[in-house]
């Protein structure tokens, strides 16, 4: 594995602890949260890449997205097929069975 590959792979880390902590912590509604965060990245990497010293890459911008996205599927994942949703799921095919 390259040295870019594992930058690439701290990015995604990297964003995926974020999203998370912003999304847990301060209860950050999802998709504004999404476009919010999608938007640092770009941002921050722009900026890296005017700085000279510093450099801004698409593929640590892609690194970033990934993170963001796949923190935001595992939640909805979460959401929709949880141990919270266990129950509703039980009842509704209890219901059906009595029909």
């Amino acid at each position: 594995m390259s040295n870019t590959q594992i930058d690439t792979i701290g990015h995604a880390i990297g964003f995926f602890v974020l999203t998370w902590l912003l999304s847990n912590l301060f209860k950050l509604p999802a998709w504004p949260l999404t476009i919010a965060l999608i938007g640092y990245a770009a941002l921050s990497e722009v900026a890296q890449y005017s700085l000279g010293f510093r450099n801004g890459e698409f593929k640590d911008f892609v690194g970033d997205t990934i993170g963001i996205l796949l923190f935001m599927l595992l939640k909805l994942l979460w959401l929709v097929y949880g141990p919270a949703n266990t129950s509703c799921v039980e009842n509704q095919s209890k219901s059906q069975m009595k029909v």
